[in-house]
């Protein structure tokens, strides 16, 4: 799909994006100073005073309640240690440099991102035009932008390498919106980024002082060369005014993921090199590398070295490599959805807070939700720990181009949600994720061992790209979240039951649910009614620590995600034939969980975050997380069940911020669709019980669904009509499970056809739910029989 813009958005928050694995790129600016902010996923200020992090264990938790003393330990506590976000404002990402086009002759820019993965400029004056196609390489940390101008002279063009100097400073104030103080005067600011020339190629550099991860100091540079042109080099350091001012409306904080800080990088100096051109062909290129410490200990040599390759291939190669790329990585199965409302009426957007791909608006009434045409190859180091990981990222952080960010743009590990990534079959993205939580197995043991006395792993709440032994914890209270490592390791979970890749579950996932089962199980505290508790935990976002632990009982997520947990481990063990009597004591212990805590409503009784709260205004509906997070309570569940379910949704109260959970995650998964809300992956398909087409739709869409991802490796396709009707059901089978389907024409019997080179054709009873064994490799036509059932 082509977007066109009549110009370039002026704030760089709107910007249009170029990216490849570890690249991003924001375009945006005036006609006359069109800006690229180029960024990498690992530019971070790794800075962590681990040393000043004494631990509070679960030991001394319990010591201060018993001595009423929790107070101690509140998150207005000056003595608490876990006050991260309102000490410091790193660890968090950096910004990597501006690139700008100096483009005093234009008074116009036509702006486009085309389907190839270019963004088109064209920008013109009076008699003169310069036409830019920019480009990310998928294979190389390398930015192209191939020109092309007509009347151009000296002074009309330049091309300017610009970053400012870091902006948060000893005895500066930190995000007042998050309650921050003036920082303490402990730390050192960054050094001032450096500008250079070097044998025609010309950057910045930028020095990270050293930490526990790079001891000697984290650098990155940037660089740039031109082909084909002649360019005088000039560099300048330490002055304002030289980069494009960052502008905004209003400045401050947007909402609860965005803030813009703009002024104050506005006003601070900067180095930028820049290239001037006497001569200016009719063609020519620029290229950028980008290469840190991560690549090599002199990433000045490494992107000179990229440059230096990109030079050997010229343009026509490039763009060859380009090709051969893309065609190389272009992702097949795709998922594509095309809904069309008869209304012709304006469909909302999905709020994604899955790292999916988010849904298109292709027309009037018109919505296409689809897995991304390319799959970025990776060009992440194994041993790096990345800022741009599915699912638990606050922030893009190759995007990334303010010097601090809400939260630290850390990897939030309690809001994860992979369900919409692999209904579109995003397995290659979700993969990052399910290595690094695999890879902090360690820390989630010391975590275990160190804060709880027990075995096993339990993950923390957040993560920064450390890498290194130690947690960084920030939150003491909302770490006490129990149902934080069922969370972390259900995608690994979701991860196997699509791809039926053994490998992966031997080597990565396993590890991380057998050990987190070992911790859960641990924890649990068997009570006078033969079940098993858990005490303390909190509700995430909730109440907080409560004297006596009167509301850290029983949390709804708590119970549902360690349920998940310790069921999923025992179905892993029996799949790879290990750890048989552990396996059997996990899938008690979930049998054997405390019930879901309720709360007496005016109609009926009704789920509640925590054991003896009353309902209250949830930031999270976490009464509801059996549904969204723990896949207990679905359409397949018992009607008593489904009841409450529903009884709850509707009492429920959430805050504006968060209510898109319920359109999103909840009301799809119950079988509702509200009238205007936005439609996503999982209104389309559920495979979290049996595969149900279309569950939550308008009932004059016309969708065409064309290989969907179910759970036990089914692709699906099926077309529902404007009169409500569902036809044209494939369904092929990846790993050969038997196949469980929720019966798209009720009471009616299916014919069921293989589509093999000997088709076979059976007849299917009329059943809720039917079932059908399936052979790798099979595809099979489903309609309905014209007869009923016999009774």
């Amino acid at each position: 799909m082509t977007v066109a813009h009549s110009s370039l958005p002026p704030d760089p928050q709107d910007a249009l994006y170029l990216a490849n694995d570890i690249l991003g790129v924001r375009a945006w600016g005036p006609a006359s100073q069109p800006t690229l902010s180029v960024g990498r996923s690992d530019i971070w200020d790794r800075r962590w005073f681990a040393e000043r992090q004494s631990l509070i264990t679960l030991a001394h938790l319990k010591k201060l309640d018993a001595a009423n003393r929790l107070y101690e330990i509140s998150e207005q506590s000056p003595s608490n240690p876990y006050r991260i976000y309102s000490r410091y404002d790193f660890p968090c990402p950096k910004p990597g440099v501006q690139l700008i086009l100096g483009t005093p002759f234009a008074q116009t820019c036509d702006a486009r991102s085309d389907p190839s993965g270019q963004l088109l400029l064209n920008l013109t004056g009076p008699g003169k035009s310069l036409r830019a196609a920019a480009w990310v390489a998928l294979t190389r940390p390398l930015m192209v932008i191939h020109c092309t101008t007509q009347g151009l002279s000296h002074g009309d063009l330049w091309f300017r390498i610009y970053r400012h100097n870091d902006t948060i400073l000893p005895g500066g104030l930190l995000d007042p919106t998050l309650g921050g103080k003036p920082s303490a005067t402990d730390f050192e600011p960054l050094p001032d980024p450096v500008a250079f020339s070097i044998d025609g190629d010309w950057g910045i550099e930028q020095l990270f002082h050293g930490e526990q991860t790079f001891p000697d100091g984290f650098r990155f540079a940037a660089v740039a060369t031109v082909l084909r042109a002649d360019a005088t080099i000039t560099c300048r350091q330490g002055e304002c005014g030289l980069g494009t001012p960052l502008w905004a409306p209003y400045e401050g904080r947007i909402n609860p993921g965005v803030v813009k800080r703009y002024t104050p990088i506005n006003n601070a100096p900067g180095a930028a090199a820049t290239a001037d051109f006497k001569t200016l062909p009719e063609s020519f290129t620029i290229l950028l590398a980008l290469a840190t410490s991560h690549d090599d200990p002199d990433p000045r040599r490494v992107a000179r070295r990229i440059l230096d390759d990109a030079r050997q291939l010229g343009i026509a190669g490039l763009e060859r490599e380009q090709a051969v790329a893309r065609q190389a990585a272009a992702r097949s199965p795709r998922a594509v959805a095309r809904v069309t409302l008869s209304s012709k009426a304006a469909i909302p957007l999905h709020r994604s807070v899955d790292n999916i791909a988010m849904p298109v608006d292709v027309g009037p009434g018109q919505l296409e939700i689809a897995a991304p045409s390319v799959v970025f190859p990776s060009l992440r180091r194994p041993d790096g720990y990345y800022g741009d990981v599915p699912l638990c990222s606050v922030g893009s952080t190759k995007f990334w181009f303010q010097d601090a960010g809400v939260w630290h743009n850390d990897f939030h590990l309690n809001e994860i949600r992979a369900e919409g990534m692999v209904t579109l079959g995003q397995y290659p993205e979700l993969l990052p994720y399910c290595q690094m939580i695999r890879t902090l197995l360690p820390a989630a043991c010391e975590n275990a061992h160190d804060v709880y006395g027990l075995p096993g792993a339990m993950y923390p709440l957040v993560h920064f790209p450390l890498r290194c032994r130690g947690v960084a914890h920030t939150s003491v209270t909302w770490e006490q979240d129990l149902g934080l490592t069922g969370l972390v390791a259900k995608p690994l979970w979701l991860y196997y039951r699509h791809t039926g890749d053994r490998e992966f579950l031997t080597q990565t996932a396993y590890p991380v649910l057998a050990e987190a089962a070992r911790f859960s199980v641990a924890y649990l505290t068997p009570g006078d009614d033969g079940r098993l508790h858990i005490v303390p935990t909190i509700s995430p976002e909730h109440w907080g620590l409560t004297p006596r632990f009167e509301r850290n009982r029983n949390s709804a997520s708590a119970l549902t995600m360690t349920r998940y947990l310790l069921r999923s481990a025992s179905a892993a063990a029996a799949i790879l034939n290990r750890d048989a009597v552990e396996a059997r004591a996990w899938r008690d212990a979930a049998d054997r969980l405390a019930p879901l805590p309720t709360f007496a409503a005016a109609d009926g009784p009704i789920w509640v975050d925590v054991e003896g709260a009353p309902p209250i205004e949830y930031n999270t509906p976490v009464p509801l997380s059996p549904i969204y997070w723990g896949d207990e309570i679905g359409l397949d569940s018992p009607p008593e069940l489904l009841t409450i379910a529903k009884r709850t949704l509707a009492n429920i109260k959430v805050t504006e911020s968060h209510v898109y959970y319920l359109d999103n995650s909840v009301r799809p998964r119950l079988g509702m669709y509200r009238p205007g809300a936005p439609i996503g992956p999982e209104n389309l398909l559920l495979s979290y019980q049996s595969i149900r087409l279309f569950p939550a739709v308008p009932s004059d869409a016309e969708i065409v669904m064309d290989n969907f991802a179910a759970e036990g490796g089914f692709r699906v396709s099926a077309i529902h009509t404007a009169q409500g009707q569902i036809r044209d059901v494939r369904i092929h089978s990846t790993r050969g499970e038997v196949c469980r389907l929720a019966n798209p024409w009720p009471g009616q019997n299916i014919r069921l056809r293989s589509t093999d080179r000997v088709p076979q054709t059976a007849i299917l009873h009329g059943s809720p739910v039917v079932e059908f064994p399936t052979a790798a490799g099979q595809t099979f036509e489903l309609t309905p029989e014209n007869s009923h059932p016999q009774k």
